[in-house]
C-alpha cells in the first residue's frame, strides 16, 4: 500500500538537481532529487509524494503540486 503524504518544498536546487521537503505536521524533512519530480518545483511549493526506503533511509518520490484551488 502506497500511502501518500503533504509536505512543502524547503528548497531545490535545480542546477545540482536535488532538495528537501519537510512534513507541516511532523517537521520531518526528506531529501529528494529531480528524477523523482514529476513537474516543476520551487521553494515554498506544497507538494504530494510518497515515501521509498533505501539503504540510507527514506526519500521522497513521487512529487508533484497539490492543487489548493
Amino acid at each position: 500500500m502506497n500511502t501518500t503524504y503533504q509536505g512543502v518544498i524547503l528548497f531545490y536546487l535545480a542546477d545540482k538537481g536535488y532538495g528537501y521537503l519537510r512534513v507541516p505536521d511532523t517537521r520531518e524533512e526528506f531529501h529528494f532529487r529531480k528524477e523523482n519530480l514529476l513537474q516543476p518545483v520551487q521553494a515554498g511549493d506544497m507538494v504530494r509524494f510518497q515515501l521509498k526506503q533505501q539503504r540510507h533511509g527514506y526519500f521522497a518520490d513521487q512529487i508533484k503540486l497539490l492543487n489548493l484551488v
